[in-house]
């Protein structure tokens, strides 16, 4: 593993060649203390061995595909299946455990990976960029991707945030700009139902206080023991939206989402389970961070109402996630 810094007036950002994934994001906070505000772990080690994804980049398609199966051009696939009967960030190697090759931009860093036909049982070669870059008090990810094939694509990255870099995360505060939700069974696997946030624990359209609902009993968040769903962002049109907005009283540091995917994940870090020492000896433990991953709908092979992510030969997948933090 290879590390590569990013820095301004405003941010410092260390990303890595294992996973193309982000080792910390720094920012001063109210009181001008500088603060690391993503999950992760001191020693290299930590990183190969961790199954949690922590800053890692996620594909071939991030999140779960129910029983590995999917249809494309007439033929059956069958994806290794790595979370029970089910197919779950690209499998047993996905992305996140690759070695990726780096490029210093004059403005960033892009890394690089070719994903071969077969790999995880995905069809066609998969030639992906993920590019770094800041802009005053923004880290943009960029992440570009071409097949010589039809295959599925379906990246995000997986940072765990925790605007105070300690404690929990049930102080903090989250907006999610979505009216709607996709409702999961009780193996996280959406059903294809879509329901609306109004009268739910689920609603987050305005800032609210992650620990106000995490423990309500609800369906999706019993299933979950907490939350972790993914909301349908509101007018999408594949332009950059306002997606998110997280913020801490204690730091005072917030942060905004912004992105062109039609959805993101809310996960309240509800299996985090201190098996591993953190950053400054810190336990990693239950609710210690959140995500908020940009990202096509999970599932959406077998949900046929939701957007497609298939990915035709020789078109550009091209996609955005930015991080904004004030």
């Amino acid at each position: 593993m290879k590390k590569y810094s990013l820095k301004n007036n405003y941010l410092d950002v260390v990303t890595s060649t294992y996973g193309a994934n982000i080792l910390s994001v720094k920012i001063k906070d109210r009181n001008s203390i500088l603060r690391d505000v993503v999950l992760g772990y001191d020693d290299f080690e930590k990183y190969e061995r961790q199954t949690k994804y922590i800053g890692a980049t996620i594909g071939r398609c991030c999140n779960r595909i129910k029983k590995g199966e999917f249809f494309l051009d007439g033929k059956k696939y069958k994806l290794t299946l790595n979370d029970g009967e089910n197919h779950l960030h690209g499998g047993v190697i996905g992305f996140d455990k690759k070695e990726w090759e780096a490029q210093e931009l004059s403005d960033g860093i892009k890394y690089s990976y070719l994903s071969k036909d077969g790999e995880e049982n995905y069809p066609g070669n998969l030639d992906v960029n993920v590019i770094y870059k800041l802009c005053e008090n923004s880290l943009i990810i960029n992440f570009i991707a071409i097949s010589d094939s039809d295959t599925l694509c379906n990246l995000t990255n997986h940072s765990y945030f925790n605007l105070d870099g300690d404690e929990d995360i049930l102080n903090h505060y989250v907006a999610i700009y979505a009216d709607n939700f996709t409702e999961n069974d009780d193996q996280a696997l959406p059903t294809g139902k879509i329901i609306p946030v109004k009268d739910t624990p689920m609603d987050f359209t305005t800032l609210k206080r992650i620990g106000d609902d995490i423990d309500k009993d609800y369906y999706q968040i019993n299933y979950a023991k907490g939350f972790d769903n993914n909301w349908v962002i509101n007018g999408y049109d594949g332009t950059i939206r306002h997606a998110a907005r997280a913020f801490s009283p204690k730091s005072g540091i917030t942060l905004d989402v912004f992105t062109d995917l039609p959805g993101i994940q809310f996960y309240s870090g509800n299996f985090l389970d201190g098996a591993e020492i953190g950053k400054n000896n810190i336990p990693i433990k239950n609710r210690s961070g959140f995500c908020l991953e940009c990202q096509y709908f999970p599932n959406a092979p077998v949900c046929k109402n939701f957007p497609r992510i298939d990915l035709k030969a020789g078109e550009v997948y091209n996609k955005t996630i930015i991080y904004k933090f004030s």
